[in-house]
């Protein structure tokens, strides 16, 4: 097993009766995570049948639930599909596809939370819907009838825990997490003030843990998300 383990650059407020179902982090395993944080999920694979399990703060998780607290930070770790050494992936959304990996668990978070962490690559709404580029591009009427057809179900039926918002994990640069799939959702939520939202997450390479810190004290000084 790789010793060499990526990190979440952000703490993500989570609904804790998420949490506390997960079992425990082998200790072989557990024993890798070197961040500081209270706690600690080890991401799983969904495409191995891996769920994720809790590395840390059981105890924390539980006094959330006794005292009612809805949501709590919670840091993610992973093992990365990417060697560190091999930048090209980690550095290029082409060269990264065949290496990203989804897990299996769905959380619970507001749409206050997530938006306050700046991860968005950029916001949709009615005006700039599913305006992608010019080799994926739709007619005006077609792209319309999606965004109406989407803000619909979501205003009709609420926000579908089948359908999350999907977050990379060092998606930029090996370094600083994004919003990988779910933006026209993220707009139409705010517009009509859904706040309960559910997300998953997704992963495939990152820089090692000193130089991801190093690298963010960079990127969150001089921009936010791409």
């Amino acid at each position: 097993m790789s010793t060499i383990l990526g990190y979440s650059s952000e703490l993500y407020f989570l609904d804790p009766q998420d949490i506390i179902a997960l079992a425990d982090t082998p200790p072989e395993k557990a024993r890798l995570v070197t961040c500081p944080d209270e706690i600690v999920i080890f991401m799983g694979n969904a495409a191995l049948s891996n769920a994720d399990t809790l590395v840390c703060g059981r105890e924390s998780v539980q006094k959330a639930i006794d005292e009612k607290t809805d949501y709590i930070p919670v840091r993610f770790v992973f093992t990365p599909t990417i060697n560190p050494w091999n930048l090209l992936p980690i550095f290029f959304k082409k060269l990264r596809q065949p290496f990203k990996f989804t897990n299996q668990n769905v959380y619970h978070t507001t749409l206050a939370h997530l938006r306050a962490l700046h991860i968005e690559r950029g916001f949709r709404n009615a005006q700039n819907a599913y305006i992608m580029s010019k080799r994926w591009q739709i007619s005006p009427e077609e792209r319309i009838r999606r965004y109406q057809e989407l803000s619909k179900s979501l205003t009709e039926k609420g926000f579908d825990d089948k359908f999350p918002i999907a977050v990379m994990f060092c998606r930029r640069c090996g370094i600083k997490d994004c919003v990988d799939d779910g933006h026209h959702r993220i707009g139409i939520c705010t517009e009509h003030h859904i706040e309960r939202i559910a997300v998953n997450f997704k992963a495939a390479g990152a820089l090692p843990y000193g130089l991801q810190k190093i690298g963010l004290k960079f990127l969150n000084f001089f921009t936010k998300c791409p």
